[in-house]
């Protein structure tokens, strides 16, 4: 599967845990990445969600792909 289709069979917000198994980290270290300031995230009605853009500039995966 390349980057691309991963990145775009992504859901455009993700969910903490979410975040967590693609980068195959405890929902704990994804926590502190955010409070950190190192992952931009956003919080929703339902929680704390992370936009795939802000995973993929984290990651250094920033590709020219349209969110």
């Amino acid at each position: 599967m390349t980057l691309e289709t991963q990145y775009k069979t992504l859901p455009k917000l993700l969910k903490i845990s979410e975040v967590a198994d693609f980068t195959c980290t405890h929902e704990r270290t994804v926590r502190r990445w955010i409070r950190d300031g190192r992952l931009r995230a956003v919080e929703a009605p339902e929680g704390l969600r992370v936009h795939r853009r802000a995973l993929w500039r984290f990651l250094g995966l920033d590709l020219e792909l349209s969110a």
